[in-house]
């Protein structure tokens, strides 16, 4: 007999045992033989199953063995907005925004911190320069200004400007004029729309003044990632009576039913 031939076919019994599916000995007559044909995969939750498609003295056993139940899909991933916070940026840089999850992969907390600048500084005015002051009231003396030039103006204890014409000092009354109405405040308003993109693009933002840089019209477009498929489920419990071994050491069944194909060591 060559290694592998198949000797004989048992079952696991009830009782923890392999009973062989031979039966009595009959009369001498031609060897029959039994192969291994194909092994199927078929739907989870099907019947295990074996068909004979040679003869009965010549049999080729084709097994239909069901696949495991697919496990339970893993739950979707979360995402939110977290905390949003806004500063002050230096004038005359741009706006800027910084995105971090302060949450996890599969549950998401994003937190946007946004630099908004300042309004730039106006150029100085052109006007007079105030060079010096006095105790006294009235005009001051030249003689204690050689370097003085025309527009230069000296204050005198009243707070009365002198200017320098050239030749003389002319009160020009108080330097200060009349405080002036108050200014329109800068007002900043913000809009906002956000998109879900692919869970493995990034997180973006884009950041448009539609107003003017004294009544700032900010509008931020987010694009958030949406949370990724979790994770796989464990595979399904293989089907009932699904065991079939083909070997010549003796096997240990985990089901009744089970089939023992040993072959020649």
């Amino acid at each position: 007999m060559a290694t592998g031939d198949v000797q004989d076919v048992l079952v696991w019994g009830p009782n923890g045992e392999w009973v062989s599916l031979e039966g009595p000995q009959g009369p001498s007559g031609t060897s029959a033989t039994v192969d291994v044909g194909t092994t199927t995969t078929s739907a989870p939750g099907g019947d295990a199953d074996v068909q004979n498609v040679g003869t009965n003295s010549a049999a080729v056993l084709n097994f239909t063995i069901p696949r495991g139940e697919k496990g339970t899909d893993g739950e979707a991933g979360t995402q939110q907005v977290g905390t949003v916070t806004t500063n002050t940026g230096v004038a005359g840089g741009n706006a800027s925004v910084v995105i971090n999850n302060s949450g996890d992969a599969t549950a998401a907390v994003w937190d946007y911190t946004f630099s908004i600048p300042k309004g730039e500084k106006g150029d100085t005015g052109t006007g007079v320069s105030i060079i010096g002051s006095i105790d006294e009231v009235g005009p001051p003396d030249p003689a204690d200004y050689p370097s003085i030039e025309n527009g230069d103006i000296v204050v005198d204890s009243n707070g009365d400007g002198w200017l320098w014409d050239g030749a003389n000092f002319t009160n020009v009354g108080p330097i200060r004029g009349p405080e002036g109405p108050a200014g329109d405040a800068a007002s900043v308003s913000a809009t906002a729309n956000a998109t879900q993109v692919a869970c493995d693009q990034p997180a973006t933002v884009v950041v448009t003044n539609n107003g003017t840089s004294s009544a700032a019209q900010f509008a931020f477009s987010f694009e958030l990632p949406q949370g990724c498929d979790g994770a796989e489920g464990p595979a399904g419990k293989d089907g009932e009576n699904a065991e079939v071994y083909a070997q010549s050491n003796q096997p240990t069944a985990k089901a009744v039913g089970a089939l023992w194909i040993q072959t020649a060591p």
